[in-house]
């Protein structure tokens, strides 16, 4: 098969399926799995449709399976490495999300996985090279600019988190989180105008939020009279 566009097709396709006939591919694709273990298509499908249904460890064994065959299936070693991520083997799944970039470019959510996984180890500098990689290929992704501003802030770098905070910004205007991280980074560059306006922004779209509410009354309360 060939490879990539394939495969997107089959996930499209198999999430569509209600949990049924999930089940009854899923069962018919472990027969013939063991009838023709390397039919690489139907390994595919058989460790996607595991996937679906939650069944991480079953759809690592199979996909481990497939790169056995061939060991050059860049979506194999991706869902690998998001079913480790959500089992919180943020070692592998940085191994395995690593290894699809090696073997494509084009495959940017492994990007944005990849940095979240780096996220959650705590590893800034590693989360921020990932995003930034998934924005050289899409300038205008909302989750890459959001999640590279976030890593920028917590390493104190508040100019450049305002340069993703901004590009965000002119991307969606629909989130309160975005203007009131906005309003944090003003606060942090002694833009306290420009943070009370971006929180006043925060609060149109969520009224109730609590965080935006309480940064607000305390730079109101700390602005000269």
């Amino acid at each position: 098969m060939s490879d990539n566009s394939q495969t997107v097709n089959l996930f499209e396709s198999m999430e569509l399926m209600d949990i049924t006939q999930l089940d009854d591919l899923t069962h018919q694709l472990r027969d013939r799995v063991e009838t023709k273990p390397d039919d690489m298509r139907s390994l595919l499908m058989l460790g996607i449709g595991l996937y679906l249904r939650g069944q991480m460890e079953s759809a690592i064994e199979v996909f481990e399976k497939a790169v056995e065959v061939n060991p050059k299936l860049p979506y194999a070693y991706y869902y690998m490495g998001v079913a480790r991520y959500r089992l919180a083997d943020l070692d592998r799944a940085v191994e395995m999300l690593t290894k699809v970039t090696e073997l494509t470019p084009n495959i940017l959510m492994a990007y944005y996985w990849l940095g979240i996984t780096y996220w959650h180890k705590g590893e800034n500098d590693q989360a921020l090279a990932a995003f930034e990689r998934l924005l050289e290929r899409n300038n205008e992704s909302p989750v890459a600019h959001y999640h590279a501003a976030l890593a920028c802030y917590a390493q104190h770098d508040y100019e450049k988190a305002l340069v993703h905070l901004e590009a965000l910004r002119a991307l969606t205007t629909t989130h309160s989180r975005v203007y009131y991280y906005l309003g944090n980074v003003y606060f942090k560059l002694h833009r306290n105008q420009d943070a009370i306006t971006a929180y006043k922004q925060g609060l149109e779209l969520s009224p109730q939020n609590s965080q935006i509410r309480e940064a607000l009354t305390y730079l109101t309360d700390v602005q000269d009279p």
